[in-house]
């Protein structure tokens, strides 16, 4: 039994040293060159497409096209979002009602399982949609 233990841990460590070269390309981009502000865009764009796919791997992304296609609910993503996740600064700043703009956060939830509300889940959406637009 353990023969088979020490067989997984090889593998994994094989899989890992793969990734080395795609790790050093990632690591350019925060190479203490002093920038203050990175262009994630850039960054998604510049991964190796071994990354991106499994970046996406465990998503559907066929889910998300209907939200990252439709203008109206972009720009709501990305007001909310420059906003700092704030509904009712949003909610003014669209000039939309508040009721409103929670109708699409929760239409966006309900299509692709993210909660915009969540840190984590925005950051996701985010890299998600940066993807997309590369493909």
């Amino acid at each position: 039994m353990s023969l088979n233990l020490s067989d997984d841990i090889e593998e994994k460590e094989g899989k890992n040293y793969q990734r080395v070269p795609d790790m050093l390309e990632i690591n350019r981009f925060f190479d203490g060159s002093g920038a203050s502000v990175l262009n994630y865009s850039e960054v998604v764009a510049a991964l190796p497409k071994s990354v991106r796919e499994m970046l996406t791997s465990g998503f559907e992304m066929k889910k998300f096209a209907k939200i990252f296609e439709d203008q109206s609910m972009m720009q709501t993503v990305e007001a909310y979002l420059d906003c700092g996740m704030n509904i009712s600064m949003t909610a003014r700043k669209l000039y939309m009602h508040r009721n409103t703009l929670m109708y699409r956060l929760k239409n966006i939830r309900k299509h692709t399982g993210l909660d915009l509300g969540s840190f984590r889940d925005a950051v996701t959406f985010k890299l998600l949609h940066y993807l997309y637009i590369i493909k």
